[in-house]
């Protein structure tokens, strides 16, 4: 795990405009006609000479866009987002879009925001759609995703990854009626260890003391082996805490939370239970490295110093490899991945190209397939 202080690249062109928004009040689930998921959608972008020259200077700065799907249009902003994976106009960047920068109420299909990741850095452009459709399986609170072809201007940049902003709307559709509390963006080196809650980010909630992290950083601190899991059971959903973990190692994520204390949210609702939410998860399926090796976040490396956690942990495991069998896991990735093959295979600005992409995909098939008993192997040999 990284010390407090020490930051793993600058975030600054991956800002999330969050707090202060008003919820939905119409009962109806934000953005719940919005079609996330099985059809790729075409997004058409349209800026002017003047917002692409701010977009030069300063893409962290919303500009004015006109948003175009299916027909309809809407002035929006936006502005480029990544670290390592940021790219300017001239290469694929990545996107945020705010349906609401200039309007209080506006909306596109109950939706304020949406993030269109670039994926350049995942050669097979599915390890977030995978990861998430794994979340989504076994139960854990993880954003909606999909695939969008984006054209800017009249120029197609490629396929790209339709992420949902976790923001006020996910935790109203995420933790219904426990929705209104602290939301923080973790990693960076902000973690639940001593001198680390000055690095998250805060998104959402009234309160910006960061009373509630330095108090649940300090039980963590005062925690032992033996009490650990107990503190995980009084604080958060231990199961699903637990399960959005064992996605995480057996889907060989190395840069998530349990394995560089990175890409996640932590969310502390009214109700006292605290939440960890998977983001930035297109590191994923692939590589051999041991279940158990390396193990970032503060939270994962106590419980793995805990036998009775460890135990706990051990069972998410092997019940996640039950649901990727029983659920059909393998078949939907090669479904999924089929769908994407000739965006993938011709997006003009990806950096791996037509065979690279091809490769990568039937390397990932095959890793899917073999996964489950890989893992399992390893757990008997253990």
């Amino acid at each position: 795990m990284l010390a407090c202080g020490t930051e793993l690249l600058d975030s600054s062109t991956d800002t999330e405009e969050g707090g202060g928004d008003t919820a939905d009040d119409t009962g109806v689930e934000p953005g719940a006609d919005f079609p996330f998921g099985d059809t790729t959608l075409d997004f058409a972008l349209t800026l002017d000479d003047a917002s692409l020259a701010s977009l030069e200077a300063d893409p962290t700065t919303d500009v004015h866009v006109t948003f175009t799907y299916d027909g309809e249009s809407q002035d929006a902003g936006v502005h480029l987002k990544g670290s390592t994976s940021f790219r300017d106009m001239s290469a694929k960047a990545a996107f945020k879009i705010d349906f609401h920068q200039w309007d209080p109420e506006g909306r596109f299909h109950g939706l304020k925001r949406l993030t269109l990741n670039n994926m350049i850095q995942d050669s097979t452009m599915s390890s977030e759609h995978l990861s998430y459709g794994l979340h989504q399986r076994v139960g854990t609170a993880s954003p909606r995703h999909g695939y969008a072809r984006v054209t800017v201007n009249g120029e197609w940049f490629g396929l790209y990854s339709l992420v949902e902003t976790v923001d006020d709307d996910f935790l109203e559709r995420a933790f219904p009626d426990d929705d209104e509390g602290n939301l923080y963006e973790g990693g960076y080196g902000g973690d639940f260890s001593e001198g680390c809650a000055r690095l998250f980010e805060q998104k959402e909630g009234v309160d910006t003391s960061r009373a509630d992290l330095e108090a649940m950083i300090d039980t963590v601190e005062a925690s032992t082996p033996s009490t650990f899991l107990t503190l995980l059971e009084e604080n958060f959903d231990a199961d699903r805490l637990l399960t959005g973990w064992a996605v995480e190692l057996i889907s060989s994520n190395d840069d998530a939370y349990t394995t560089l204390g990175n890409n996640y949210y932590a969310y502390h609702a009214p109700s006292g239970q605290w939440s960890l939410i998977p983001w930035g998860a297109d590191q994923a399926f692939a590589g051999d490295e041991p279940l158990y090796g390396e193990i970032g976040g503060a939270l994962a490396q106590r419980c793995l110093a805990s036998s009775e956690c460890a135990d706990r942990l051990h069972e998410r495991v092997e019940d996640t490899l039950t649901t990727w069998e029983d659920s059909g896991f393998s078949g939907w990735v090669e479904a999924e991945t089929a769908r994407i093959e000739n965006d993938c295979r011709t997006d003009p600005r990806s950096q791996w190209g037509d065979y690279g992409c091809r490769d990568a995909l039937i390397e990932l098939r095959s890793w899917v397939e073999a996964r489950p008993g890989v893992v399992r192997a390893e757990l008997e040999s253990g």
